[in-house]
């Protein structure tokens, strides 16, 4: 009997016991559900929130949004940009928002700051890893921060640590850059979008980043430059504004823009203001803005100044002397490369084939010509070049109407065939690449083209709302040729004709300026020019401002040498501060292509470089913190902004097709036999949770269950 009472007593203790237990273990479970960005019902979050999906379709996942600001100030042939990038934390929980935007590839990202509320905390720039090193600390010390990197001269991320709930905070973004002036028509692009580049590679290094593909050993750092695309019928809800303040200081005929809609109202000579005729818009296509100057007052010759830290730096533009030219009859081979990968499907190929269509047809009667067309694969509409004659025109005609943008984008072995074919007697071999350029390893190409291209010149045409014009631009920079935009399919007879036109007439080459002071001239060496092209170059120089300077302006053309002076007025310099950030941008680019030919003390002076004029680089990063902690203990889920498709382009036909899951999967496969120390752990992409936290908490309890349930057992035995 009191062996019964014993036992009695002991149970009711153990009953109190369990559900002390169980009244923990709901605690605990309802803290850890707190800690989770996903949800069950999308009743559950507020109107303008943007959600996906999990991978077992039960739950929803919120992931930020991000609105962008874009001021334009437009002086002369400078411009001026500011960028504010709002994130907006709908979560119940701290987040690290991850945003992959672009930049124009001639930016020179020269500040950035972090805006909470009426706060405004500068942004520091200091060498990449030690930037890296101060964001980390106060992500985990629980402080808002934020870091600016550069993984493409166009491409760039920011990292947003400690969003709480409810919070809004704008990352301000400034550079600037210069117009480009073609054809008497001054123009600017700003990309709204990372457009999703073709991943190669066969083996995976591992996952550095947060997009859509891993790394691999031909783009190692492609999960940093592929943003999340939202799903096809989807918006990601992000949005963007764009104002322009013109000042040409010139008398403007005519201003277009063959990417927007526009509302532009005069204020005074030469002076307008420009704004998108929304005034939310989708941020899928870059934005392009033209104008003309008025006859009579187009520019001949302009002059910009700037001193800094007692250092003297300009940038001249020059039209060289306009002669009687006619258009040449050249002896060329022209050989045409176009992209039909599957990013070019849709409007982008029509555009592509209309224009390979017209330059074709108008082709001199003693040129030979070819088509090479790629995308995992390459293909010859002939063997060899052919002349042009009715029959050779007809058949390509048809070569073309067979082509259909679908597959990878493989750019290598179509443009090393082209630049290695046989050249043909008394022809000068003229190779254009026709593409959108959206590609992950653009080094690889500027390497094929310096190792290849001999006598050639390449030439190219960026195709499409969102071209890589990082690829696009330095790739012509690379061939000795010029380069040109087709975003509308309304500009194809326009924008092929001016390009066949520079081909057929003569080029400007052995381009010099020789001033009668020592100058560090930026590009260097200076480019060969062609028809309507000025010389623009950008120099710092000993001098006091106050003197003036003679330069003298030479060149080869196909009827001889000219040499013209030209003096430099420097009190009649228009002053511009920025002309010092892009110089040393110039520099930079300089300082990079000898980085990769091996000289590797050109890290270092590209780091000097960088934080003396406090500009973003590929070893330099802008990271400010806010001395306050706000989520003590610095836990936060990653939230990857993810991005919208650009206008125009199939989303099955990206992400559908081999352009990443059987590329990308073959890639993964192999990984399993390769060698890889140390990026094991790196494998697999990241899933922006807890679980760490989460498993060493129930391995925690799955333990003290243990005890409780072996020490019941023991009062029992012992009180039988």
């Amino acid at each position: 009997m009191s062996s019964g009472i014993s036992v009695s007593k002991i149970n009711l203790k153990e009953n109190k016991m369990l559900k002390l237990i169980v009244v923990i273990l709901m605690c605990l479970s309802n803290i850890f559900a707190s800690k989770s960005v996903e949800i069950k019902s999308i009743n559950d979050v507020k109107e303008g929130s943007f959600l996906v999906r999990n991978e077992n379709g039960d739950r929803y996942k919120i992931i930020p949004t991000v609105n962008t600001s874009v001021s334009i100030d437009i002086k002369g042939m400078v411009s001026s940009t500011t960028v504010d990038q709002t994130f907006t934390n709908d979560s119940p929980e701290p987040i690290e928002a991850i945003y992959v935007f672009p930049l124009p590839p001639n930016s020179a990202v020269n500040n950035m700051t972090m805006i909470i509320g009426d706060r405004v905390i500068q942004g520091i720039m200091k060498e990449k890893i030690a930037a890296k090193k101060t964001y980390e600390d106060a992500k985990k010390q629980g402080k808002r921060a934020t870091l600016t990197d550069q993984q493409r001269p166009n491409i760039f991320t920011n990292k947003v640590a400690n969003v709480m709930p409810g919070d809004n905070i704008i990352v301000r973004i400034q550079y600037v850059n210069e117009l480009k002036y073609d054809n008497d028509k001054f123009s600017i692009r700003f990309p709204m979008v990372v457009a999703p580049r073709y991943i190669d590679g066969s083996r995976v290094l591992g996952y550095s980043g947060t997009g859509w593909s891993y790394d691999t050993d031909i783009v190692p750092d492609a999960s940093q430059i592929t943003p999340k695309v939202v799903p096809d019928g989807m918006r990601s809800g992000n949005k963007i504004s764009l104002n322009i303040n013109l000042d040409a200081g010139l008398d403007i005929k005519n201003i277009i823009s063959t990417s927007h809609q526009i509302i532009q109202k005069k204020i005074g000579k030469g002076r307008y203001q420009i704004k998108l005729k929304k005034v939310e818009n989708i941020p899928n296509k870059d934005f392009v803005i033209e104008y003309d100057i008025k006859k009579g007052k187009k520019p001949k010759a302009a002059l910009f100044v700037n001193e800094f830290n007692d250092e003297n730096y300009f940038m001249l533009m020059a039209m060289p002397p306009k002669k009687n030219e006619e258009k040449a009859i050249l002896d060329k081979e022209i050989i045409f490369v176009i992209d039909i990968s599957g990013s070019m499907q849709g409007v982008s190929i029509e555009q592509a084939k209309r224009g390979l269509e017209y330059s074709i047809s108008e082709l001199n009667s003693n040129d030979y010509f070819n088509i090479i067309a790629y995308n995992d694969n390459y293909f010859l509409m002939s063997d060899y070049s052919v002349p042009v004659s009715e029959e050779n025109i007809l058949n390509a005609f048809s070569f073309i109407d067979s082509l259909n943008a679908k597959g990878g984008t493989r750019a290598l072995d179509p443009l090393i065939h082209a630049m290695n074919s046989k050249y043909l007697d008394d022809k000068i071999k003229m190779i254009l690449f026709i593409t959108d350029g959206d590609l992950g390893y653009e080094r690889k190409v500027f390497e094929a083209v310096d190792t290849h291209l001999g006598n050639s010149r390449l030439f190219s045409v960026g195709i499409g709302t969102a071209p890589n014009g990082h690829l696009l631009e330095k790739v012509s920079q690379k061939g000795r040729g010029t380069y040109t935009y087709i975003n509308n399919i309304g500009q194809v007879n326009v924008k092929m004709k001016e390009i066949l036109n520079k081909i057929d007439m003569p080029v400007l080459t052995d381009v010099r300026l020789d001033l009668d002071s020592k100058v560090e001239l930026y590009p260097n060496p200076l480019p060969d020019l062609f028809v309507n092209e000025p010389l623009v170059v950008f120099g710092k120089i000993k001098n006091d401002l106050n003197e003036d300077l003679i330069s003298y302006f030479s060149g080869k053309t196909s009827k001889g040498f000219f040499k013209i002076e030209i003096p430099i007025t420097i009190s009649n310099g228009v002053v511009n501060d920025g002309i010092k950030d892009i110089w040393a941008r110039k520099k930079i680019d300089d300082l990079i292509d000898d980085w990769h030919l091996g000289y590797k003390d050109s890290k270092q002076k590209i780091i000097d470089l960088s934080i003396k004029h406090n500009l973003m680089s590929k070893f330099t990063s802008f990271v400010a913190v806010e001395e306050k902690i706000v989520n003590p203990g610095g836990n936060s889920m990653i939230s990857d902004v993810h991005v919208d498709l650009p206008e125009g382009w199939d989303y099955n036909s990206i992400f559908g097709s081999r352009l990443v899951k059987n590329n990308i999967n073959k890639a993964v496969k192999n990984y399993k036999y390769a060698s890889i120390p140390k990026l094991n752990k790196n494998i697999y992409p990241k899933t922006a949770t807890n679980m760490p936290y989460y498993l060493f908490i129930s391995c925690f309890l799955l333990l003290l269950s243990s005890a409780i349930f072996l020490i019941k057992r023991f009062n029992v035995s012992k009180n039988i």
